[in-house]
């Protein structure tokens, strides 16, 4: 018993950091599954508050990074915030094009493109709540999003709920089919003058040759120009990063900004 006890005093800090979650949930919106995990902090307390922080891409690209996959590539999550993190099962090149294009304003939807407007009901009637109900101390809900993910992330901005009080919206694929984000912003505003929400977005100075950079600078430009009541936007360039190295210090800096909040 006594050696037991030494044992377990010997063992690493690390042991008893191990907060990671994961579990497996179908969508009856998308008629699909996804691996969600749950990262949360050393020392979680059911009894304290926390940002709930949902991200895309959960198995791969920035899901590898904020989870914590390797030693090289770990970010460091802060004490008040638990990350949810939805990754797809099978072929993401052609599942992330259905659950993160939006098509909206066009109708331009195929089997494996477009339906953006599903993996939203998937979040509000299924995700969320149910991540709620585990989990029913929370400060804000903040979302991240990566490339298409990213492009997800702005298109939540003009649908009929706020889900999410703080976007983090880094290199957004604000040019896919064909500027519909745009045309979605366009139709927002002949109704509405107010939107409450807190953007960023992250774009690598880089990315001149995947229309990133130009199309979110336009689509920033417009937003600032509409003059929403309740909008707060910041555009951050990381100079010297493209698509793939401005992960890194893009979800370095959400988090900086969840960490005082």
């Amino acid at each position: 018993m006594k050696f037991a006890i030494l044992l377990l005093l010997l063992l690493p800090s690390a042991v008893f950091a191990q907060t990671t979650t994961t579990d497996t949930v179908y969508s009856s919106h998308t008629k699909d599954k996804y691996v969600i995990t749950v990262r949360k902090p050393a020392g979680f307390s059911a009894a304290k508050k926390y940002h709930h922080v949902y991200m895309t891409d959960g198995g791969i690209g920035i899901g590898d990074y904020v989870l914590g996959r390797s030693k090289s590539w770990a970010a460091d999550i802060p004490s008040n915030c638990i990350v949810i993190a939805i990754g797809h099962i099978g072929n993401y090149d052609t599942k992330r094009p259905r659950d993160f294009i939006p098509s909206d304003i066009t109708k331009n939807e195929e089997t494996n493109f477009g339906k953006a407007h599903l993996f939203y009901q998937f979040l509000k009637n299924e995700l969320i709540p149910s991540m709620e109900k585990k989990l029913p101390a929370k400060k804000s809900r903040a979302f991240i999003g990566h490339s298409f993910g990213g492009l997800f992330c702005l298109y939540m901005l003009f649908r009929e709920d706020k889900l999410f009080d703080h976007h983090y919206a880094i290199s957004p694929s604000c040019w896919a089919n064909y500027y519909e984000l745009d045309k979605i912003e366009a139709a927002y505003f002949k109704t509405h003058k107010e939107l409450k929400a807190e953007v960023t977005i992250y774009v690598g100075g880089l990315e001149f040759l995947n229309k990133v950079l130009y199309s979110s600078r336009s689509f920033y430009n417009t937003v600032i120009n509409r003059r929403y009541k309740g909008l707060t936007i910041n555009k951050d360039e990381i100079g010297n990063a493209n698509h793939f190295s401005i992960r890194k210090p893009a979800v370095d800096r959400a988090f900086a900004q969840l960490k005082v909040l």
